[in-house]
């Protein structure tokens, strides 16, 4: 679960679930950047993307008890 981040408070808790994915996930792009994944034109579009800070990003929770 995921708590809004204020002023006074800069962190984000995560369960240990969310934590092990993050992870996981870290180690793939690492793995895929290993592999050359970044001379392709896929990634270079997607760190455009991300990069042109245009895009937000909103999360809204799946369960009605989060909110």
């Amino acid at each position: 679960m995921a708590k809004l981040k204020s002023e006074l408070n800069q962190f984000v808790s995560l369960t240990e679930k969310d934590y092990l994915t993050l992870l996981e996930d870290h180690m793939t792009l690492k793995a895929l950047k290993i592999a050359g994944i970044e001379n392709l034109p896929m990634y270079k579009s997607l760190v455009s993307i991300i990069n042109d800070g245009r895009i937000e990003i909103h999360i809204k929770p799946i369960k009605q008890k989060y909110r």
